[in-house]
């Protein structure tokens, strides 16, 4: 190989936001589900070794369809997918609660360093109050909530079997909650904590099994329904205020039912206001979460709840409050039994991105949709709507951090395009790679953040630009932050 350095320059390069149709930021997410074995593992039955080479195909996957986060389900069933000291292991690791990997991993942490190997966010998605989805599945560990605190669960019994929650009511819930995503925080490199629409069940639906809780402690309120409210408010408070005293820098957000209430954007559907007592308005408006991610699993057509009518809504009352939004699409319904089109999704992808108030991007629902490619969806994206890659969107009201720039920054020509290699790095750090074309004027290099030069994003101490062609070219290597903030680069000139 022919050694290519020529000369280096350390720069401090401006974040200026230039406007285009191709989006300078966007959320480009997919949820990883892990209840049921829905995505990974496939089942619980695969040795450790067959379940870290099944999650890399998905992570590779994930990133070569354009994806920039994943949304990894870790607690699921008041059980985890890494080793807790409050709960046991899940049923759907290993075919048995509370029965670890063996050999012994920490699928968390591997899936942490995997996802930034690739330059992908990892946000760890936790059901808050669900503990089992159907009591009649499969037996609890000795350790699990249902064992060790009966009193803290309400019960429901219906057609597909019994479901177990634990009582928002209570404090002690909350705290409980509190204290295993402080857990995570603390002992884990997150990007983001992220939780599902799991709050009061509304089939069953609850009636008034509260009720004693709710007679013993109103807190002033009158209607049971506003208290229930006012229980899932408080708890996400709770939360988000133990996250940033832990890393003010980790993200936390909710993904809740896509109608609020009818009201809101004229639909006539179900209303997570009050079927599962969930006020998403009131966090945005608290500002006691980062982003919403409503669930928007309508065509654009749909009598009940047309989609982009709540679309608008969710990003207007997201843009009022200073929050991002990321609308969770439904690439499973390209299957049966919905049968959507693929140009259904595609076309609300383009509503998103001309949407009159801003949307931060899209959460797809799920990674194994996305992968299998169905009616060419992932061809779609690879080939179009993700055909460059861009920087998760920097979110203005948390704290940026200061990085250390690369060095010993080295570069070669081979036969799969140029090689660049680099060292003495931050640890923590992602690198964006920026490719300009070597007469471009330095100061756009130095003082503006170019999108369309942007080539990739990877946490490894390397990257090969297997597009360069035999042009010349300024490259750019730069520390990339958990707020898409940027590091010094250093500059490198290639012919």
């Amino acid at each position: 190989m022919r050694h290519l350095v020529l000369f280096f320059i350390l720069i401090l390069v401006g974040g200026k936001i230039h406007a285009q149709n191709y989006p300078d930021y966007e959320m480009r997410g997919a949820w990883i589900t892990t209840v049921v074995n829905l995505d990974w593992p496939s089942s619980p039955d695969l040795s450790p070794e067959e379940q870290r080479e099944e999650l890399i195909h998905i992570l590779d996957q994930l990133k070569a369809a354009g994806k920039n986060a994943v949304f990894f389900q870790v607690r699921s069933e008041a059980d985890a997918m890494f080793p807790s000291p409050y709960e046991p292991w899940s049923y759907w690791l290993t075919g048995e609660q509370g029965r670890p990997p063996e050999p012994f991993y920490d699928p968390l942490r591997f899936a942490i360093t995997e996802a930034h190997k690739r330059g992908m966010e990892l946000h760890a998605w936790l059901n808050p109050y669900r503990a089992h989805r159907n009591l009649d599945l499969y037996p609890h560990h000795e350790s699990h909530i249902a064992r060790t605190r009966p009193e803290w669960t309400l019960s429901f019994t219906g057609a597909s079997g019994t479901y177990l929650m634990l009582n928002p009511a209570l404090n002690e819930v909350n705290q409980f909650i509190v204290d295993i995503v402080s857990d995570l925080v603390r002992r884990y490199d997150l990007d983001g904590i992220h939780f599902d629409d799991y709050f009061y069940p509304y089939s069953p639906k609850i009636t008034d099994e509260d009720l004693p809780q709710f007679q013993a402690d109103p807190r002033g309120i009158e209607s049971i329904e506003d208290w229930r409210r006012d229980n899932i408010n408080r708890m996400i408070v709770a939360v988000n205020e133990a996250i940033k005293s832990i890393d003010p820098q980790v993200k936390f957000g909710v993904s809740p039912f896509g109608i609020r209430k009818n009201s809101d954007a004229g639909t006539t559907g179900g209303e997570g206001y009050h079927l599962i007592y969930a006020d998403p308005l009131q966090w945005l408006t608290d500002q006691s979460i980062d982003y919403i991610a409503p669930q928007l699993y309508w065509q654009r057509d749909h009598e009940a709840a047309p989609y982009e009518p709540l679309l608008n809504w969710w990003a207007e009352v997201s843009e009022q409050h200073q929050r991002h939004v990321y609308i969770g699409l439904a690439p499973y319904r390209l299957g049966e039994p919905f049968n959507w089109s693929v140009e259904e999704l595609l076309a609300q992808l383009q509503i998103n991105r001309k949407a009159p108030s801003p949307v931060h991007g899209s959460i797809y629902f799920r990674a194994q949709h996305v992968i299998a490619n169905d009616q060419g969806l992932r061809d779609s994206l690879v080939t179009n709507w993700h055909s460059r890659p861009v920087l998760v969107p920097p979110m203005p009201w948390l704290p940026v951090k200061e990085m250390a720039p690369v060095e010993q920054l080295d570069v070669y020509r081979n036969e799969e395009g140029i090689r660049l290699l680099w060292s003495g790095h931050d640890e923590t750090a992602r690198f964006a790679i920026f490719r300009y074309p070597e007469y471009t004027d330095m100061e756009s290099v130095v003082n503006g953040y170019r999108q369309d030069a942007l080539i990739g994003i990877t946490g490894e101490k390397e990257f090969t630009d297997e597009q360069a062609g035999a042009s010349a070219w300024l490259y750019a290597v730069r520390p990339l932050g958990r707020n898409s903030e940027l590091g010094q680069a250093r500059v490198i000139h290639v012919h």
